[in-house]
């Protein structure tokens, strides 16, 4: 081509690589904020004349912003003169948090622990809807009922009667799942009006089995629900185990501060980091009116949060239809996917998504930035 050519006349036959590849270096990931490029995301770059295809691997599979990531690189390409379709396919390759000092347990990517200072604010409630939430985005997801004394979690995932877990040829415990969540409880081992009465050595010892004795195959997320308080069970636990962050739940009362001191305490001992509080029965909105009553308070979660300097993932309101939800074993997310609670839900695990991103990119020595694979005709 004569350099006297203007760029609107290029033809199609001039769309480079490097034309692609700095249109593409324009676009940022925005949790990360590095460009597309840098983070090697973009792969199988192929050009045919005036057609333009690539593939961007995302940093999570569980990524709530790829469409939008999707369209901006496709404008980014489709700007460029001479490219006249842009084809672009979206997977993702979540990365694990290197947890420094502790084994990763083989197979499972990155361990989220739920925790409350008191039992009854709801904590397996908020696993149990941010684990499908994550599901519903395509990862590979797990919880630990790690509550020996108050196993809810079976309940609420509907997996309670015949659905119980097996054992492997290996050896191990094949664990349920719904949802396309695998689940490991204390419920599945005992009848469902048998008390377990045991000294915290042995609840020890079980949470170890669950996380080790237990055929989770490949998970992207495995999130443990832990005892409610901070004693020496939760200790051990998060201590033995390769957290990468933790979750508090609490209410909005005056006393959430102090619960949640006690919390961010056990975390800080155990040299884990604390993605943030999540705020329950935050308030009551009448399914009738429309107005919105404290029932127990306002801001205490909000408050514990900035005493604390930690984020304050979000508040939920207080639904009777969570609870029949619930006890029906169908997570709101799962009933009610745009309801208030749901999009609520939605927003506190993209927070904690985009922190172990974070996380994940700056332990992990297999994202460093690669060139895209080109195939140019």
């Amino acid at each position: 081509m004569d350099a006297s050519t203007p760029q609107n006349q290029l033809s199609s036959n001039d769309v480079t690589e490097e034309m692609v590849l700095a249109a593409l270096s324009h676009v940022k990931d925005p949790e990360l904020h590095k460009s597309l490029t840098s983070l090697g995301m973009v792969q199988g770059l192929r050009i045919c004349g005036g057609n333009v295809a690539f593939e961007l691997v995302l940093t999570t599979t569980a990524c709530p912003l790829k469409d939008g990531i999707k369209k901006e690189a496709q404008d980014a390409v489709a700007a460029i003169p001479g490219v006249n379709e842009v084809t672009v396919e979206i997977s993702g390759r979540t990365l694990a948090a290197r947890v420094p000092e502790r084994e990763p347990i083989p197979g499972i990517k990155n361990v989220i622990a739920v925790s409350s200072g008191k039992g009854g604010v709801g904590k397996s409630t908020v696993t149990v809807n941010i684990a499908c939430t994550l599901a519903r985005r395509g990862a590979k997801v797990g919880i630990v009922d790690a509550d020996i004394y108050g196993p809810n979690v079976p309940l609420m995932m509907g997996l309670t009667g015949s659905n119980r877990v097996s054992g492997t040829e290996s050896g191990k415990i094949k664990p349920a799942e719904n949802y396309g969540v695998k689940v490991m409880s204390m419920a599945f081992l005992v009848k469902d009006d048998q008390p377990v009465v045991w000294r915290g050595p042995l609840l020890d010892r079980v949470i170890r089995q669950f996380l080790s004795d237990t055929d989770w195959g490949e998970l992207d997320y495995l999130l443990i629900d832990l005892p409610p308080g901070t004693g020496d069970a939760q200790l051990t636990i998060v201590q033995a185990t390769p957290v990468v962050g933790a979750i508090i739940v609490t209410t909005p009362q005056d006393v959430a501060l102090l619960d949640s001191r006690k919390g961010l305490a056990m975390f800080t001992n155990a040299n884990i980091p604390v993605f943030g509080i999540v705020e329950n029965m935050s308030y009551y909105r009448c399914p009738h009116c429309d107005e919105r009553d404290d029932i127990f308070g306002h801001g205490g979660g909000e408050a514990a949060a900035k005493q604390l300097n930690v984020p304050f993932l979000g508040a939920l309101p207080l639904r009777g239809s969570l609870r029949a939800y619930a006890d029906e074993g169908r997570p709101i997310v799962i009933a009610e996917p745009e309801s208030e609670q749901s999009l609520l839900f939605n927003d506190i695990t993209n927070q904690v998504v985009a922190k172990i991103c974070e996380m994940g990119f700056a332990t992990n020595t297999e994202v460093a930035p690669s060139a895209a694979t080109a195939s140019v005709s």
